[in-house]
């Protein structure tokens, strides 16, 4: 049985392009050799993100991005358990999204920061809905 968790936070600060790409490749490395995989969406200043893997990894990991100075307001918007990987392909698959991109995605849904912190968390939370269209759009 496999955990999952996704959640969302507000950078601390804006990070570089090569900041970026330096976290990528740290996350992926250390992603692949624990057996976890998942998604990051970097909107405007925010981080989305979907885990996966065995329970005690994933708490592991998400106890260290919550301690990470890169991240402020973290706030878990699902969790749970599956049989199946919903990114059996990828350590960190990555996608850096502009409003209009998230519009399309999303529809009506609003991605400011303000509802994204302030809605109740609930299956159709923003965030939920845009990491599940990249799950489908697999």
């Amino acid at each position: 049985m496999l955990k999952y968790l996704s959640y969302v936070s507000q950078q601390s600060h804006s990070l570089t392009d090569s900041a970026l790409e330096n976290m990528l490749s740290q996350a992926r490395s250390s992603n692949e050799a624990a057996g976890i995989t998942g998604m990051l969406i970097c909107y405007e200043g925010l981080f989305i993100q979907f885990l996966e893997g065995k329970e005690e990894d994933i708490t592991s990991l998400f106890e260290k991005i919550s301690k990470d100075k890169r991240h402020q307001e973290v706030l878990i918007l699902d969790y749970g358990y599956s049989e199946t990987r919903s990114f059996a392909d990828w350590s960190m698959a990555f996608e850096s999204l502009n409003p209009e991109e998230a519009r399309e995605i999303t529809g009506y849904k609003n991605l400011n920061r303000q509802a994204l912190f302030s809605e109740a968390i609930d299956k159709e939370h923003p965030a939920l809905q845009l990491l599940k269209s990249f799950i489908k759009n697999l």
